[in-house]
């Protein structure tokens, strides 16, 4: 299996690409590749490429593009947001990783009324988020960077959110068949302790599907990742 490193789209040039400081370390002093040697590519934007290490240097490599190639994971024919109420810390690690690998293509974290986390604490994990879901997209074949947004109170997203949305609760909602099929989908998760009224009702008004997953009982970092497969199995290519 080929190695695989990242570069941002306006590193390619005519036949060529250009590692970065960080990439370029990674190739040559932790996996010790040298020129000669053929590893992928790819941009964030969905395209991968076979190449050949032409030259690494202190800071930067330059790679010879021989072709373009099909990712190991293909992106998902469903284009779905997540907007997870941030939990502490390494549980909403987690949950940014898995969504990289079921193919989430943005994740918003939410600061709900019984959100544990605060604004300002969330904010200052944003980067390290980043950087999880960078490297979940090299790890798992994906050839686009998941984007992960900045903390977003919930009553900022119901304003500024314009398409479909499934909002799961604990209360007051119906089945998966509610669901109707969509090519874009944003899915809403709340915090440990649940929605209240009033954000229930902002659901509500927004004209989102609420759907309620009866039965059994899952922490907030379960749900998330085991809800979006649910979706991803019903409506998108988990088939």
């Amino acid at each position: 299996m080929m190695r695989r490193f990242y570069a941002p789209p306006n590193a390619f040039t005519d036949g060529s690409v250009t590692l970065d400081e960080g990439e370029t370390r990674h190739l040559r002093d932790v996996l010790r590749l040298k020129a000669g040697e053929t590893v992928s590519v790819f941009d964030g934007d969905g395209r991968e490429y076979e190449c050949t290490i032409e030259s690494v240097v202190k800071r930067s490599s330059i790679l010879k593009i021989e072709r373009e190639i099909e990712p190991a994971a293909p992106e998902s024919t469903l284009a779905i947001t997540v907007a997870a109420a941030v939990t502490p810390a390494e549980k909403y690690d987690l949950v940014v990783q898995k969504m990289v690998e079921l193919g989430v293509v943005r994740i918003i974290p939410l600061i709900t009324a019984r959100t544990e986390v605060k604004a300002k604490a969330a904010a200052a994990r944003v980067d390290r988020w980043r950087k999880i879901a960078f490297e979940a997209s090299k790890q798992c074949g994906r050839a686009r960077l998941m984007t992960v947004e900045e903390p977003v109170d919930i009553g900022r997203f119901w304003k500024e959110n314009t398409g479909p949305v499934v909002f799961f609760s604990e209360r007051d909602g119906k089945g998966f068949e509610s669901i109707e099929h969509s090519g874009s989908l944003t899915l809403v998760y709340g915090p440990k302790g649940g929605w209240d009224d009033a954000e229930l009702e902002m659901a509500a008004k927004g004209n989102a599907s609420i759907v309620t997953f009866g039965g059994r009982i899952l922490r907030a970092e379960t749900a998330a990742i085991a809800l979006t497969a649910i979706i991803q199995h019903r409506l998108g290519d988990l088939n």
